[in-house]
């Protein structure tokens, strides 16, 4: 197909004073030619048809710019492909902006889900002591959360260091078997919400 301007020096004034006409006829000369350049650039039809189209409106808006019918078509060429261009980069970022916002929603999402069954088990754990008997309570608290030897706390209750360490040993027993079963139904509960 050639690219010559397809217009007389009379017609592309007409095409500036805004014939319809005249440009019905350079739509239809340039068309195809525009849309493969676009499509080249984009690899969609619907999306080069529409750049081409958006080609045309400002081909049409700014017409009394050209200087002839020689710039008609290198005046579609570079709006199209800028166009092209613009759309690509809307779409990158666009893409961008979504993985982004899908991420930062995961993270931001399982960061809760972290804080929330940590808070619960903190929860079970101070439940499952404050159940416990009073002397096994004091003594598991001592040794776990004051970091006391059984010696310091057999000196200190008043009981011996067997007497110590058995009460230990129970109350880890009890708190891991509460522990496990919040764990077992934590774990019901993801499988069955990831369903």
């Amino acid at each position: 197909m050639s690219l010559e301007p397809p217009l007389t020096a009379e017609e592309f004034l007409s095409f500036q004073e805004g014939d319809e006409h005249i440009f019905e006829y350079v739509y239809n000369v340039y068309f195809d030619v525009i849309v493969k350049k676009v499509y080249r650039l984009c690899k969609e039809v619907a999306v080069a048809e529409e750049i081409t189209q958006e080609s045309f409106v400002q081909l049409y808006l700014h017409k009394e710019n050209l200087k002839d019918a020689e710039g008609i078509y290198p005046y579609l060429y570079v709006v199209s492909k800028r166009l092209a261009i613009s759309h690509f980069r809307k779409k990158v970022n666009q893409e961008e902006y979504e993985n982004y916002r899908a991420s930062s929603w995961e993270e931001s999402t399982d960061e809760n889900q972290k804080r929330i069954e940590n808070k619960d088990l903190s929860a079970v754990i101070q439940n499952a002591i404050n159940e416990l008997p009073q002397q096994q309570r004091i003594v598991y608290q001592m040794n776990k959360l004051e970091d006391k030897s059984y010696h310091e706390i057999a000196d200190m209750v008043g009981l011996s260091k067997n007497t110590v360490r058995n009460h230990i040993a129970t109350a880890t027993k009890i708190i891991r078997l509460k522990l496990h079963n919040f764990l077992f139904l934590l774990l019901l509960i993801k499988i069955l919400f990831s369903i």
